[in-house]
């Protein structure tokens, strides 16, 4: 036979003052949990750290060369704009590989995007026309350059002036 409920309300309300130590004791003890992130070792593929360096030989000193910038720190979504945040939001994870920016003012002049193969499928031939329209609306003229295996400077830097020229 089972012993009566008051024989065993000094028990359980021991158990449960015990398990309620034991949790805050965890709670206070444990070390804060460390984020979940870590450093990439570079900001760049191997393919974009090539490129960049012939970049940076046709540009010479006239623009400095900026890396994977963030859509959303080139273009803003107008203020007052239907549906604001899903424009937003379609710019905000989406980066453009290089950027041309005057020496002084750091103002944009140039994107540019090293399209690889992967620039083929359904998905990228969107995001890429959406890029492209996104930038057009904004005049912030777009290279886009296929990976090659080498790439001349002096062809780069021909193509970079015509494209300013035109813009």
């Amino acid at each position: 036979m089972s012993p009566p409920f008051d024989e065993l309300l000094p028990w359980i309300v021991l158990i449960g003052i015990l398990l309620v130590v034991f949790f805050i004791a965890k709670l206070l003890l444990v070390e804060e949990e460390k984020l979940p992130y870590r450093k990439r070792s570079a900001l760049v593929t191997e393919t974009e750290l090539a490129f960049f360096h012939r970049l940076r030989e046709a540009v010479g000193g006239d623009w400095h060369v900026v890396a994977m910038v963030r859509l959303a720190d080139l273009i803003r979504v107008k203020k007052g704009t239907n549906s604001f945040q899903t424009w937003q939001n379609k710019i905000h994870a989406k980066h453009i590989d290089f950027v041309l920016c005057d020496l002084e003012t750091l103002s944009i002049e140039l994107a540019i995007e090293l399209d690889d193969s992967s620039h083929q499928r359904k998905d990228r031939i969107e995001r890429d026309e959406f890029v492209d329209a996104a930038l057009d609306s904004c005049q912030l003229p777009l290279l886009r350059v296929p990976v090659a295996d080498g790439y001349n400077p002096k062809k780069l830097r021909a193509a970079i002036d015509d494209l300013l020229s035109r813009s």
